[in-house]
């Protein structure tokens, strides 16, 4: 079941009414990595509380959200005064790119070479937790279990599943990258991983974005729309595609929906991106005119040019990496059976 927030949205001429949507947290960290993720400085809270303002969340609400994203490493909290700022947190160029590039998925798809990432492990039955988390974290990197206590993915995903091996402390366990023989690709593909909820997920974006599609490309939505149209637009797609294993075209059924969904939420996303921007400044100047000028944005386009040999992951995970990676392990686990 798919977790909504509720908040409170002013009502021409009657009450605040419950407004259903992505949770502030969410919206708010997405609103930052459009526009302010290649900065270091902290944004004061008002204007953080006026941006999700936009979305019709209370600023009780929105502080409790600053709070809590604090409390989990995905912002940094300052203070100056009687002034409370959030920033992101200090990360490498590196990360940065890495990261911009993996969520937009700007790279070429190379053919698949047959062969399969598998992990096989064993984890003691009293030990529960590691086993989960071990199961979450792997599932997040694309691979799905083929047997118990073994898991593929056709990428090579042999460093991620070395990492994940080493964060929940799996000692008894082995990576490699082989042919897998007597059982063919797509009856692999059958039992380890489940595309039916992937495919539905993009169907409903489709559905509800083309319209949306529609509109922006007739030019028909204004600087304040725009900023909420594009933050939302995000969070849902980061829903839709949240149980998809991304595996390789050569072993996705007739008509997969994903490339149709990526496409419309491309062409919306950096379409708006100008007008987002401009609203986005405006709040910010509301509160503090310097800061104005320093919010930016970035789009598909953009995130393609970057240098490849710039977005190389480090090594060893940093904390804010940590977090997203938890966080995104909560929103799987939140939204499945």
């Amino acid at each position: 079941m798919r977790a909504f927030a509720m908040a409170a949205e002013a009502a021409p001429g009657g009450p605040p009414r419950p407004r259903l949507g992505p949770e502030p947290q969410r919206l708010l960290v997405i609103a930052l990595g459009d526009y302010w993720y290649w900065r270091s400085e902290p944004i004061p809270s008002q204007a953080l509380i006026a941006v999700l303002g936009e979305f019709g969340i209370t600023p009780a609400s929105a502080r409790a959200a600053m709070r809590r994203l604090a409390q989990r490493g995905l912002v940094r909290r300052t203070k100056s005064g009687r002034t409370t700022a959030y920033g992101i947190p200090p990360r490498s160029t590196e990360t940065i790119v890495a990261r911009l590039k993996a969520l937009f998925d700007v790279g070429p798809e190379e053919p698949w070479d047959g062969r399969w990432t598998g992990v096989a492990y064993s984890v003691p039955e009293e030990d529960r937790d590691a086993r989960r988390n071990l199961r979450d974290d792997l599932r997040l990197q694309g691979f799905g279990p083929l047997f118990d206590g073994l898991w593929v993915s056709p990428r090579d995903r042999r460093a991620a599943a070395r990492a994940a091996l080493g964060r929940h402390g799996v000692d008894a366990a082995a990576v490699f990258r082989t042919e897998l023989e007597g059982m063919p690709p797509e009856a692999i593909v059958a039992r380890a991983f489940d595309l039916r909820d992937p495919a539905g997920r993009y169907r409903g974006f489709l559905e509800r974005y083309e319209p949306v599609r529609r509109r922006v490309r007739a030019g028909d939505v204004a600087p304040r729309e725009a900023l909420r149209v594009r933050t939302e637009l995000t969070a849902e797609w980061r829903h839709a595609e949240l149980t998809d294993p991304r595996l390789p075209a050569e072993l996705l059924p007739p008509g997969w929906p994903r490339a149709a969904a990526r496409e419309c939420y491309a062409d919306i996303y950096d379409r708006l991106a100008e007008p987002a921007l401009r609203r986005f400044r405006e709040l910010l100047e509301a509160v503090d005119p310097a800061l104005a000028g320093l919010a930016a944005f970035h789009t598909f386009e953009s995130i393609r040019r970057l240098p490849d040999g710039a977005g190389e992951p480090q090594a060893q995970e940093t904390e804010f990496e940590r977090a997203t990676r938890e966080d995104r392990v909560r929103a799987m686990r939140r939204s499945g059976p």
